[in-house]
C-alpha cells in the first residue's frame, strides 16, 4: 500500500465520495422500491465501490501518518462505528475497516465496549462542497485511487438480463 498525503484536496475529494455513496443508497433503494431492478443495481454497484474506495483512502492516510488521525467508536443505531478525524473532515468506518494493525496505530479516545451513544441519521442533502463527483474521482485518480479498480464487477445484470457497464467512463 502506498500511503497517501491527507491534503485538504484530497479529504475534500473523499468527503464527496462519501457524500454520493449515501446519496446512492437511498437512490437504490427508491430505484427498487418503484420495481426499476437495472437503476437499483447500478445504483448499488457503484455505491459500493465508492464505500470501498473511502476505505483504500482512508487506510492509505493512515498509513502516511496515523498521529494526523484521531477516533472514537460510536453507537449508531445498534452498531459500532469507528469516527475518525483528519484535520476538519470526518468519516465513519466499520471498526477494523481500514485494518487492525491501522486502526490500532490511530489515537482513540474510547474503546470499542464503550462506545459514545451518537444518534445518527443519513442526510445525504446535507452539502459541505460544490466539487462534482467527477472531479472528486478524477483527483482521487491522479492520486492512485481510481473508483473503477473497487467495483465488485464492471458490470451488473438488467432486469431483462442485458449487460449494463456500471465503471465511470471518464477514469481510465
Amino acid at each position: 500500500m502506498t500511503p497517501l498525503e491527507p491534503t485538504d484536496d484530497l479529504l475534500e475529494s473523499l468527503y464527496v465520495v462519501n457524500k454520493v455513496a449515501k446519496q446512492f443508497a437511498d437512490e437504490a433503494t427508491a430505484a427498487y422500491e418503484r420495481g426499476d431492478v437495472t437503476e437499483s443495481n447500478v445504483r448499488s454497484a457503484r455505491k459500493d465501490a465508492l464505500y470501498r474506495l473511502k476505505t483504500a483512502v482512508l487506510s492509505r492516510i493512515v498509513a502516511y501518518d496515523a498521529d494526523r488521525v484521531t477516533g472514537e467508536y460510536h453507537a449508531i443505531n445498534g452498531d459500532v462505528w469507528l469516527f475518525l478525524t483528519i484535520g476538519d473532515w470526518h468519516f465513519h468506518q466499520p471498526p477494523h475497516a481500514i485494518g487492525g494493525e491501522l486502526t490500532d496505530a490511530i489515537a482513540i479516545a474510547n474503546s470499542r465496549a464503550n462506545p459514545i451513544d451518537a444518534p445518527y441519521e443519513r442526510d445525504s442533502a446535507v452539502k459541505r462542497s460544490d466539487r462534482t463527483l467527477e472531479a472528486a474521482l478524477s483527483h482521487l485518480a491522479e492520486v492512485g485511487a481510481n473508483a473503477n479498480d473497487h467495483l465488485a464487477r464492471p458490470t451488473v445484470t438488467s432486469e431483462h438480463d442485458r449487460i449494463v457497464d456500471v465503471r465511470w467512463s471518464f477514469l481510465s
